[in-house]
C-alpha cells in the first residue's frame, strides 16, 4: 500500500465508500466474523457478500487484495483505521496493531459535555452499545437508555443517531430539560410544545392547533397529529428521541398523561404499517417513579440498556489513546479512588497528559477544593444547599461506614445524582473521592 495522507484517507472514506460499505467497515472494525456481520445487516446478507464488501473497501483505499494472499490486506485496512479513525476500531484490535503505526502526539479534547462523534477518545463499553446500534434498524424498537449524569448518555445518543442517518432515517431530539417551566404548567400547553418542536425539527408545515384544537382530548388529538401530520408527511423511518425525560416525573398530570401515550404509541406500532417507520429513545438518569399501571407504561417494554462505569481494561485502553505509559498498577491506584465513572477518569487522564501534575499528586489533591475535580464537586455542593433533603440523605450516606437505606423516591433522585450507588444492602458512596470530599465538608458545615 502506497503511503496516504489523513486528507487522502479522509477523502476516500467520506465520498468513496457506499452507505452500505460504511456499515460493513464498522462492524468489521469491531472484529467481528464476517457471518456474524453478515446477520447483523438489514436487510441480512451472505458470508460472501461481506467478504466482497471488505475487498472492495480495500481497493477504495488502495490496498491490493489478491484472492491468493489471504486476508493480509486486511491487516493493512485496520492499520489504516488505527493511524487515522481510530475510535472506529475495537479496543482488541487497538491492542493488536497499535504498535505498528506510530502515533503522532494527539491533540486533547476537553473531557466537558458529549464526545463527539469523530473522536479517538470514545471508550465502547459493552456489547448493549452495539445492541443499540442494530435495534434502531429495527421497526417500531423503543429503547431506552438509563445511567446517572454525566455518565455518556447523550455521547451514545449520538452513535445512535448517527447509525440511523446512514439508514436515510429522519431524526428529531427533544431535551426535557431545556423546556421552559411554563410549558410544564400544563399538559395542554406541553404537548402543544411536543408537537411543535418536531415540526420544526422536520421542517414541516404546522397544522398543530387543527388538531389539538379538535374534540376527542388532548392525548387522542396529539396521536392524530403525529400520524397525519408527521408520519403520513414523511413516510420513512423516523428517530424521536427523548432526552432527560426524568424532568417531568414531579409533574404527575403531564407524566401520566405522556407516558401513558408513549406505550400507546409503540404499541401502534405492532398493529399499524405507518407506525412501524416510528422508532424511539428514552434516556433518563433517574428509576422510575412515576405511577402508571403496568399496561401503560412506556418503561417495561422494547430494549433496555444501562450503561456502566469503565472497566480497568477501558481505563488502560483510554489512557494509552491519551499517551499514557499506564499499566495495572496506575489503574489499580486510580480506581481506588474514584472507580470507572466516567467523566471522573477522562477529566484526570487530560490533566494528567497536559500538565506536569503526577498521578499521586492528582489523586491526594482530587477530594479537596484545590484538586482537579474542585468546580465539579463545588457545584454538586452548592446545589445540595437548595434542596434539605436531599443534603440530608447524602450526608447520611457518606458518614456511614456500611449502606444505607433510604425513602425510594429520595433514593432515586440521589442515584440520578451519580453521587451514590445501589447495592443489595442499601445505599453508598459511588466512589472514595465523593466520601472523603463530602464527609469533610459536611464535617466543616456542622461546626459553623
Amino acid at each position: 500500500m502506497e503511503k496516504m495522507t489523513k486528507q487522502e484517507f479522509e477523502a476516500i472514506y467520506t465520498d468513496k465508500l457506499t452507505k452500505k460499505q460504511r456499515l460493513v467497515l464498522r462492524e468489521f472494525l469491531q472484529n467481528k466474523p464476517d457471518p456474524q456481520i453478515a446477520n447483523s445487516l438489514t436487510p441480512k446478507v451472505t458470508r460472501s457478500c461481506v467478504s466482497d464488501h471488505i475487498s472492495n473497501i480495500c481497493q477504495s483505499f488502495n490496498i491490493k487484495n489478491e484472492p491468493s494472499v489471504g486476508y493480509t490486506q486486511r491487516d493493512e485496512l485496520i492499520e489504516l483505521f488505527v493511524k487515522y479513525k481510530r475510535d472506529l476500531v475495537c479496543p482488541e484490535l487497538l491492542n493488536k496493531f497499535g504498535e505498528r503505526t506510530p502515533e503522532a502526539p494527539k491533540a486533547l479534547e476537553l473531557p466537558e459535555g458529549p464526545v463527539r462523534l469523530n473522536s479517538e477518545f470514545y471508550i465502547e463499553r459493552s456489547r448493549m452499545e452495539s445492541d443499540c446500534y442494530q435495534q434502531i434498524l429495527e421497526r417500531g424498537s423503543m429503547i431506552r437508555i438509563k445511567a446517572p449524569k454525566l455518565m455518556g448518555k447523550t455521547s451514545l445518543l449520538y452513535r445512535i443517531m448517527d447509525r440511523a442517518k446512514t439508514n436515510d432515517y429522519q431524526l428529531v431530539r427533544l431535551d426535557f430539560k431545556v423546556g421552559e417551566k411554563e410549558i410544564y404548567s400544563d399538559i395542554n400547553k406541553f404537548i402543544k410544545w411536543f408537537c411543535l418542536n418536531i415540526s420544526r425539527q422536520l421542517k414541516l408545515e404546522s397544522n398543530i392547533d387543527k388538531y389539538l384544537q379538535a374534540g376527542g382530548g388532548i392525548i387522542v388529538n396529539c396521536k392524530q397529529y403525529f400520524q397525519y401530520e408527521v408520519l403520513e408527511a414523511i413516510d420513512s423511518p423516523l428517530v424521536l428521541a427523548l432526552e432527560e425525560i426524568d424532568c417531568i416525573f414531579c409533574y404527575k398530570e403531564i407524566s401520566e398523561g405522556f407516558f401513558s401515550m408513549l406505550r400507546n404509541w409503540f404499541e401502534e406500532t405492532r398493529n399499524t404499517e405507518i407506525w412501524e417507520n416510528l422508532r424511539m429513545v428514552l434516556l433518563y438518569s433517574t428509576n422510575v417513579y412515576v405511577e402508571l399501571p403496568y399496561n401503560q407504561s412506556p418503561f417495561n417494554v422494547g430494549f433496555e440498556g444501562e450503561l456502566t462505569e469503565f472497566s480497568q481494561q477501558n481505563i488502560l485502553d483510554l489512557a494509552r489513546r491519551h499517551q499514557l505509559s499506564w499499566g495495572t498498577d496506575e489503574v489499580a491506584a486510580f480506581m481506588a479512588l474514584i472507580g470507572g465513572y466516567p467523566y471522573l477518569v477522562r477529566k484526570a487522564l487530560y490533566h494528567l497528559k497536559d500538565s506536569n501534575l503526577s498521578l499521586a499528586e492528582v489523586l491526594q489533591n482530587a477530594p479537596t477544593d484545590v484538586g482537579i475535580y474542585r468546580q465539579y464537586l463545588q457545584s454538586h455542593w452548592a446545589n445540595l444547599q437548595n434542596y434539605s433533603e436531599l443534603k440530608a440523605a447524602l450526608q447520611q450516606v457518606v458518614c456511614a461506614p456500611s449502606a444505607v437505606k433510604l425513602e425510594q423516591v429520595l433514593e432515586f433522585k440521589l442515584l440520578s445524582t451519580g453521587l451514590v450507588k445501589q447495592n443489595h444492602h442499601g445505599i453508598t458512596p459511588s466512589c472514595r473521592l465523593y466520601r472523603e470530599y463530602f464527609a469533610e465538608k459536611f464535617r466543616d458545615y456542622s461546626r459553623e
